[in-house]
């Protein structure tokens, strides 16, 4: 009787995109309440933003872990790993009943966080070698829905007393399950194998030739340049209420600055795949980042909240096309596998997330927040003029294209 093959599943880029609205789905869950969990346990400012921290060590101690998992035995079993510890641990942040055990559950959440931030993007930019086409800022920009939808189920599960643990237990349900049941669409053989196709094998009796020693050079840059990325995005989503409240606008309203910055990243987010197939990585990211000057310098000079508020959105239209370009760009790094390259760049964006706020503080004391917003866009100048280096050659048009059919769900 013969036997009969079971036909392999073609990658779906629907499949990574679930992923990343997934992904989307777990901080802004539980941020969004953060003020009740304070008030619950009784906890000072100071004590929340040590407690905090423990997010960013479990993101920082799994992120190498994460990348050298992804190279050895691939993206999608990490992925599906990681989606299930965030998904079976975020409740765990609800329900902790003082400051040592939210510390310890959020360095979980942190660390499963990173893992499933690492493995999904490894995933997409994969998908994106293979299709010959950009698709990382499309991904990104569902992202961005994913924590938007977050964000706002968070409110109305506050404004109608769903108990926070309740709320992340089903919200966990959807990011696990979620990822689950859309597996077989995401690329599932992109470890980095001990040789590639065409290294030949040692002879009989003759010791293998030492491996060339990879360049390091371009992944310090593209790390370095990722701590910046971070800090002209991190800004404006931190600090651009309390700017528009000094401007003299009311609270309610100045929320309406980070609105203005994330529509115009997700819309940025959208239609950067387009515009990198047709002009590359390089120019994309160089007109984004002076765009991103050019927004903040408007706000700073005109001093105004109109005139501010405008700059938010073109700075959030700029500063989207970074990240995307960023995890692409470390998967198509000479001598670097994609999982540890976006292991690298995953680190250096934490990194640059946790300094953005002590540098802009400290420059807000020293002179104010208006020129510190102007610091920011000395930043992106410097990302602008360095864009070559930080994204070489013109980015996914230049990949060996495939047929697209072979990619598109069967």
């Amino acid at each position: 009787m013969p036997l009969r093959l079971r036909a392999r599943r073609a990658p779906w880029i629907g499949a990574v995109a679930v992923a990343f609205v997934a992904n989307g789905l777990g901080g802004p869950s539980f941020l969004a309440r953060l003020p009740e969990r304070q008030s619950d346990l009784g906890l000072s400012d100071a004590t929340l933003g040590l407690t905090l921290v423990g997010m960013a060590l479990g993101a920082m101690a799994a992120s190498p872990v994460a990348g050298g998992l992804v190279s050895r035995v691939g993206s999608r079993p990490v992925l599906l790993v990681a989606a299930g510890g965030l998904g079976a641990s975020l409740w765990t942040v609800g329900a902790a009943p003082n400051a040592p055990t939210l510390f310890a559950a959020l360095t979980v959440v942190g660390a499963t966080d990173a893992a499933m931030d690492i493995s999904m993007n490894a995933n997409g930019a994969a998908f994106e070698t293979r299709s010959g086409r950009s698709v990382m800022h499309g991904l990104h920009g569902t992202w961005s829905l994913g924590a938007l939808a977050a964000a706002g189920i968070a409110a109305i599960g506050a404004a109608t007393g769903v108990p926070l643990t309740l709320h992340l237990a089903l919200v966990g349900a959807v990011i696990a399950g979620s990822v689950l049941a859309t597996r077989r669409g995401l690329v599932g053989d992109d470890a980095r194998v001990a040789a590639g196709p065409g290294d030949p094998e040692p002879a009989p009796g003759r010791a293998a030739a030492p491996r060339p020693i990879p360049p390091i050079r371009p992944i310090v840059v593209l790390a370095a340049a990722t701590v910046g990325g971070a800090i002209i995005e991190g800004a404006p989503s931190d600090w651009s209420a309390i700017q528009l409240e000094r401007l003299g606008v009311a609270a309610g309203v100045s929320a309406l600055g980070y609105a203005a910055f994330m529509a115009g990243m997700v819309g940025g987010r959208f239609a950067g795949d387009r515009l990198t197939d047709r002009f590359g990585g390089a120019v994309v990211l160089r007109g984004g980042t002076a765009l991103v000057a050019a927004g903040l310098l408007i706000g700073v000079a005109v001093n105004h909240p109109a005139a501010f508020a405008v700059g938010l959105a073109l700075a959030g239209l700029g500063a989207a096309g970074f990240f995307p370009l960023a995890f692409s760009a470390a998967a198509r790094t000479p001598g670097v596998s994609p999982g540890s390259g976006a292991a690298a760049v995953s680190l250096a964006a934490r990194l640059g997330f946790m300094i953005e706020p002590v540098i802009i503080g400290a420059v807000a004391e020293l002179l104010s927040l208006r020129w510190a917003f102007g610091l920011v866009a000395l930043v992106a100048l410097v990302l602008a003029a360095a864009a070559p280096r930080i994204v070489p050659g013109r980015g996914p048009s230049t990949m060996g294209a495939v047929r697209l059919a072979d990619l598109r769900e069967p």
